[in-house]
């Protein structure tokens, strides 16, 4: 099985016991002496990082991540990018904040000199500009456990549509946080952490020249007791233990698993093509288009494979594309009625799933058949968001030449130039800025550095 499929396929038969707070090392890969081994947690990798550690594994891998109840793992998202923006965010707050406090200092002094001491200082103003948007108000707060223990690395965002912006903090080693720096007014907080359901806190009204507490206890997520998933709901387990890859069992889609048209041709007649299997839960048409086998794609087409079966997290086929996938391949199964603006169960699309690729011809095979750029997903990304934030320049070029808003923000109030500014993805930027994108969030100091091509992310 090729690894870059590994997220489809993996599982923990035995699930290990041991306490990952217990363990030395840091938060993506800690030492377990129980069984003498480096447990990677995978929830706070992207889904690169993840595909290059299991191909360089060797089999030999322990791993922890947080799952949905389906059993797929959850890899960095939101909470892990806003904690490497907000250091961004409070370097250049401190910054700001240092400079005001030089020009304060300054100011006190010249007061207590003579007039023609404080004609010195004629540049001042000019100096102190950045910092006459600078509030003196502040939001801070502890966030817990249910049990009332501090939660370290918890996620704090904080917006304002008054004052269009986005600010995000982490709660340190006791659980604390704090915000400085604020104008008076109206503010959303949504606090996340890893293994806990998030937290709307709302609308909170901060004071002028006062702090504002926002202490609050996170609760774990909810699992269903049926292990389904409601729509529109996300139920979370964290899991951990050795790694192992679920291969199937019934030898009809264990043959299109492992490439063989052979043996897939000789059992065909007496299979139902769209069985899924019992034990990896997949069909012999979603390891076809895995393994990019346009031969194998086209014979279990014509025998009645249906390219909008959904698996358990309701993807389908084309949604299985990746670097692989050929444009022949694709109209294989346009034709053969695959629908390019179906949804998943967190609402992807096709074009949103390959939009963190290069395929940029398959990309625009997706988008010559129809795929709607507008469509977003649960989180409010549109597929230019997607793939700013993986780093591709020419992925997003192809989008924006198709159409694509760059003025969109998603439910963090977030466009595609922010979330390419969390990965610091220095080509991506440059093309939305050319093509008029504006910051919303923290300045990007990298303009002037030298052009690449596609940043690895």
């Amino acid at each position: 099985m090729p690894s870059k499929h590994f997220l489809k396929n993996l599982t923990i038969p035995s699930p290990c016991s041991a306490n990952w707070d217990s363990m030395k090392g840091n938060d993506q890969v800690r030492f377990c002496e129980h069984c003498d081994l480096s447990v990677h947690d995978l929830s706070q990798m992207t889904r690169h990082q993840a595909q290059r550690l299991v191909s360089r594994s060797n089999g030999r891998l322990c791993i922890q991540f947080v799952s949905e109840v389906s059993g797929k793992p959850l890899l960095a998202q939101a909470g892990m990018k806003l904690h490497r923006i907000s250091r961004r965010v409070s370097q250049i707050a401190a910054g700001a904040f240092t400079a005001a406090l030089s020009v304060n200092s300054v100011v006190a002094h010249s007061s207590q000199s003579s007039p023609n001491e404080i004609t010195g200082h004629a540049a001042l103003p000019a100096i102190s500009q950045p910092t006459s948007r600078l509030g003196i108000s502040s939001v801070a707060g502890t966030v817990t456990d249910q049990n009332g223990a501090p939660i370290s690395g918890a996620t704090v965002s904080l917006t304002s549509d008054q004052y269009k912006l986005a600010l995000y903090a982490s709660s340190d080693a006791a659980g604390k946080f704090k915000i400085d720096h604020l104008e008076a007014g109206m503010y959303q907080i949504r606090i996340e952490a890893p293994g806990f359901a998030p937290h709307d806190v709302g609308a909170i009204y901060v004071q002028h020249r006062g702090e504002t507490r926002v202490d609050r206890s996170l609760k774990p997520p909810v699992i269903e007791a049926d292990g389904q998933l409601d729509a529109g709901e996300t139920s979370f387990v964290r899991l951990g233990g050795a790694v192992a890859f679920v291969t199937p069992a019934h030898p009809f889609v264990r043959a299109a698993h492992e490439d063989d048209l052979d043996t897939l041709a000789s059992l065909i007649s007496e299979t139902d093509v769209n069985m899924r299997d019992s034990r990896s839960k997949t069909t012999a048409l979603e390891h076809a288009v895995r393994n990019a086998n346009r031969e194998m794609v086209q014979f279990l087409l014509a025998a009645g494979a249906d390219p909008n079966a959904r698996d358990s997290v309701g993807q389908t086929v084309l949604m299985e594309l990746d670097e692989d996938a050929t444009v022949d391949l694709v109209w294989d199964l346009i034709n053969s009625g695959a629908k390019v603006n179906l949804q998943d169960m967190s609402g992807n699309t096709p074009l949103m799933e390959l939009a963190s690729s290069k395929n940029v011809e398959v990309i625009k095979a997706l988008l010559d058949a129809g795929a709607q750029l507008e469509i977003r997903n649960k989180q409010g990304r549109t597929a230019l968001m997607v793939a700013a934030a993986a780093g591709y320049v020419n992925t997003v070029r192809a989008l924006i030449i198709a159409g694509a808003d760059i003025t969109a923000v998603d439910k963090q109030k977030k466009d595609a130039l922010a979330h390419a500014q969390e990965e610091n993805s220095r080509a991506v930027i440059r093309l939305l800025k050319s093509k008029g994108a504006l910051e919303t969030l923290a300045q990007n100091d990298d303009d002037n550095s030298e052009e690449e091509g596609d940043d690895e992310p």
